[in-house]
């Protein structure tokens, strides 16, 4: 794996986690979890920074006609197991379905508080997907995101 300005960039023999298969994963999270849930605006999912402490946000656009959604740009790589995408998209869905990030009424005062969010998957029958990403983050997220960077920032020899 090695990175560019731009965008971290997969290996040849790795599998491609791009933007479509992105898309494709945002839908099937909506088809198979949130069904239930109008899109009521448009909606963008893309990768972000490879962020330390984030592994995705949900914005609204100023005139409503767009929720944005970025996942952590180090859940493109294949180290990170599937289930980890799958469950930081569901929580951002989750976010859309409160009316974070979405034009739908806001149903919370606060989009974290008592841990609506892990009960709203629970919910949605997201239980075994929510403990391995729970345990895998726990886990795992900080080593392999220090070893990232720790790659990243070591010298090349020449």
């Amino acid at each position: 794996m090695y990175a560019t300005r731009e965008a971290i960039v997969p290996e040849p023999d790795q599998p491609v986690r791009d933007r479509w298969w992105l898309r494709g994963l945002l839908q099937d999270v909506w088809d198979q979890y949130f069904s239930d849930t109008p899109r009521v605006n448009l909606v963008r999912i893309s990768y972000g920074a490879p962020w330390k402490t984030r592994l995705g946000s949900i914005t609204l656009s100023d005139d409503h006609r767009t929720s944005y959604i970025l996942v952590n740009g180090l859940l493109r790589l294949a180290e990170v197991p599937e289930y980890v995408t799958t469950v930081t998209i569901a929580h951002e869905m989750v976010h859309y379905a409160h009316g974070f990030g979405s034009p739908l009424p806001r149903r919370y005062k606060h989009p974290h508080r008592g841990g609506i969010v892990k009960r709203e998957l629970l919910r949605r029958g997201m239980g075994v997907e929510y403990t391995r990403y729970d345990e895998w983050v726990y886990d795992h997220w900080y080593d392999f995101y220090d070893g990232y960077v720790n790659q990243e920032t070591r010298p090349t020899s020449a």
